[in-house]
């Protein structure tokens, strides 16, 4: 099911999952989901955006996001012909890399900073330092293809984690030199203020013309607004947000389905594990299960 929330991405059972410079030049939706591991995303062509944690961020070439176990987020790129798709991305599970830092206190402590969600954007905009960036990701990839498969994989994934570690240290203590005054200032978005609205109120019924008010604006004109920002609905955001919590009760605790579903809002029992049952693929019960 395409718009599957969660992603095993890790089949073969390794610790990570690496795929260099994928390419893409046809359109898609993209959706919001979560996976397994951490996520380092690398752009090296496209334009488009990126959600997580209630934030949107442009995507561009040159920048660098990355996401944490079972959290969720969107890349929505906008794609033609002219203006292709393409991304280099590492999943891996983040305790069997930190094992690899011990050595390497100030990259350990980088890292632990972002695994911990410390950092206050998961963006990183990595141009000043580029050739360096996209070299380790071409260096890591020729070092998988020339080892050949389980042949010390994890340490060159881990080479690489810190190769990167080491880029984003001297960004964020280095911003570039000619960038605008302005350049710090946070861009607010409508969609980020509407994504922080539906994280407070997530578990009450929801009303648009409620939301609307509160911005201070028409309900069409804001569904309209998120729609260009993140390339979905606000109701597609709030379901997904919805099952996301639903899940969190069912790793945490024995309660029963009609509370879970209560719990985030969806009080009626047939609709939550009809609308989970499409968007994770099981019903409430196999996922536990599953646990």
């Amino acid at each position: 099911m395409k718009d599957m929330l969660y992603q095993s991405l890790n089949p073969q059972g390794k610790p990570f999952l690496w795929s260099h410079r994928l390419w893409r030049e046809l359109p898609f939706d993209g959706f919001y989901h979560w996976h397994w591991g951490f996520e380092m995303l690398l752009v090296h062509q496209g334009r488009g955006v990126v959600i997580v944690n209630q934030k949107t961020y442009e995507l561009a070439p040159g920048k660098l996001f990355y996401f944490l176990p079972y959290q969720l987020h969107k890349v929505y790129a906008d794609i033609s012909a002219e203006r292709p798709y393409e991304r280099s991305v590492f999943h891996f599970d983040p305790a069997s890399m930190e094992r690899f830092m011990a050595p390497f206190t100030h990259l350990r402590d980088a890292f632990t900073r972002m695994r911990k969600g410390l950092e206050a954007d998961q963006e990183l905009d990595l141009s000043a330092y580029w050739d360096e960036a996209e070299g380790a990701a071409d260096a890591f990839q020729s070092g998988m293809e020339a080892s050949g498969s389980g042949s010390g994989e994890e340490e060159q994934a881990a080479l690489y984690l810190m190769g990167m570690l080491s880029v984003i240290g001297r960004c964020v203590r280095q911003p570039a030199p000619d960038a605008p005054d302005d350049a710090s200032k946070p861009i607010i978005r409508h969609s980020d203020e509407v994504m922080s609205w539906i994280e407070r109120h997530y578990a009450e019924p929801f009303r648009l013309d409620k939301l609307a008010a509160e911005l201070h604006m028409s309900g069409a004109y804001l569904s309209r607004l998120f729609r260009q920002e993140t390339g979905s609905s606000i109701t597609g955001y709030l379901a997904a947000l919805r099952i996301q919590q639903a899940c969190n009760l069912l790793r945490s605790g024995s309660q029963s389905v009609e509370w879970i579903g209560a719990q985030v809002g969806l009080p009626n029992a047939s609709y939550f594990i009809h609308l989970f049952k499409r968007m994770m693929g099981v019903s409430p019960h196999q996922y536990r299960l599953k646990l």
